[in-house]
């Protein structure tokens, strides 16, 4: 993968297939497991929101279902569903629309801030509970990593003149 690809779109599904597995994982199994006072509880992200929820944090929960789950995820497959476009040149208006989406969409994928949320309250809790981590916790890193390659590799004007070169 190099830099002025005329395939980009190529690249960004990739990354975006890459980073959907991993978002999968990471938001289905769970990230930890704390164990405080011979109570132990497992720690998932949609059982996090569905606490904040359930606790009358409704807006605390929506804000972070949208930074957490529903932006990464529209993001994701926004850039696939632009890939098969793309690739079988249909649909341009639509592929037009989810690139301007994703100009203010990328923006509002917090994910990683959450992550550094998580180490921040483990540092607080090392001394009062036993920590473990789990799988969820590896592909959540993994995501980080690849959603930062996709975002800092892929840029927002190459995307534009691959479009152009595709559609015109």
């Amino acid at each position: 993968m190099y830099r002025n690809s005329k395939n980009i779109f190529h690249k960004t599904f990739a990354f975006s297939i890459t980073s959907l597995i991993l978002f999968v994982v990471a938001n289905i199994y769970p990230i930890m497991i704390v164990i405080i006072a011979g109570e132990s509880r497992e720690l998932t992200i949609i059982g996090m929101i569905y606490t904040l929820f359930k606790e009358g944090f409704v807006v605390v929960g929506a804000i972070i279902l949208v930074v957490l789950v529903l932006s990464p995820l529209l993001v994701m497959l926004s850039y696939i569903i632009i890939g098969f476009l793309t690739a079988s040149k249909q649909a341009q208006g639509v592929v037009k629309m989810l690139m301007i989406f994703l100009t203010r969409a990328r923006h509002w994928a917090m994910i990683d801030i959450f992550l550094v949320s998580i180490l921040v309250a483990l540092v607080k809790l090392i001394g009062y509970a036993t920590i473990k981590f789990d799988i969820a916790f590896v592909a959540l890193l993994l995501f980080i990593i690849v959603d930062a390659l996709t975002l800092k590799s892929i840029k927002p004007v190459e995307l534009w003149q691959y479009y152009k070169r595709v559609y015109e």
